[in-house]
């Protein structure tokens, strides 16, 4: 499920990158460490948008039968942009007569949440719900300034038991062998067990 909605958040945000935004994004993929890694490599795949799973709060029992588990899932939205000129400007981006001339990160990060924001994504899981917004970046270097934030988001989906499983563990086999035992049973029963 995770990996499905990792999918579906970065196909929701590919469809608008289509000249919808009025910008075109460079990188949209999940969160590999890019922001760990030498921020300078960073720089040259910006304006972008990173995906990634940051884990989950503790599961709760579902229902009446105690056996499906609601699973808490927060997923983390990286933006980032950078300009030429200085760091307000990869922040809050340039636009002339409406038009984005250079796009900073509050625009990203507003043009994501409102892609996303109550998404179910048609997969059987909660909509969508914001969670807090962190800096990740400000700063200028070698003449280039960055900007990018992160937006958590939170969802949930249910967990049951494999029903295959469920009904290996529901049922016992017994083979009866008469003596003198040739190897084969010469009679068998299946018990269903009452859970």
């Amino acid at each position: 499920m995770i990996v499905d909605i990792e999918n579906a958040v970065l196909d929701r945000i590919q469809s608008a990158n289509d000249g919808r935004l009025g910008y075109r994004i460079a990188t949209l993929e999940t969160y590999g460490g890019e922001f760990d890694d030498e921020i300078s490599q960073v720089v040259r795949q910006l304006p972008g948008v990173w995906v990634v799973y940051a884990g989950g709060g503790k599961p709760a029992p579902y229902g009446a039968s105690k056996t499906r588990w609601r699973m808490p899932a927060t997923f983390v939205v990286m933006v980032g942009a950078r300009s030429v000129r200085s760091e307000p400007f990869s922040r809050r981006g340039l636009e002339v007569a409406g038009q984005v001339r250079e796009v900073g990160a509050y625009r990203m990060l507003e043009d994501c949440r409102r892609l996303l924001l109550n998404q179910d994504f048609g997969l059987p899981i909660a909509r969508f719900e914001p969670g807090s917004v962190k800096t990740l970046y400000n700063l200028t270097m070698n003449g280039l300034a960055l900007s990018a934030f992160a937006q958590e988001w939170h969802t949930a989906f249910i967990v049951e038991p494999d029903a295959a499983a469920d009904g290996d563990w529901l049922r016992i086999g017994i083979n009866y062998h008469l003596v003198p035992d040739d190897g084969k049973p010469d009679a068998s029963d299946l018990v269903t067990l009452n859970p």
